[in-house]
């Protein structure tokens, strides 16, 4: 015989295995729902600023080398 404490937390379970699949169900759908065409421009634009930081900071380093030895006698 099932007691109502019992029941209440059979529930509780359920709910909460729902609720988790119902995550994972639209996780799915959501990394799924890119085309390879869409993952790959994403990639291509991380690149693209990795590369611009890249330029940024040693070009930034070269300045600073070039005003250094400027106030060099």
């Amino acid at each position: 015989m099932n007691t109502v404490a019992q029941e209440a937390a059979r529930e509780a379970m359920v709910q909460k295995v729902a609720s988790a699949t119902t995550t994972v169900a639209a996780g799915t759908a959501v990394v799924g729902g890119y085309a390879a065409q869409e993952i790959l421009a994403v990639g291509g634009f991380l690149i693209a600023l990795g590369g611009f930081i890249v330029n940024w900071y040693y070009n930034h380093k070269r300045l600073k080398l070039q005003e250094r030895q400027q106030e060099e006698p």
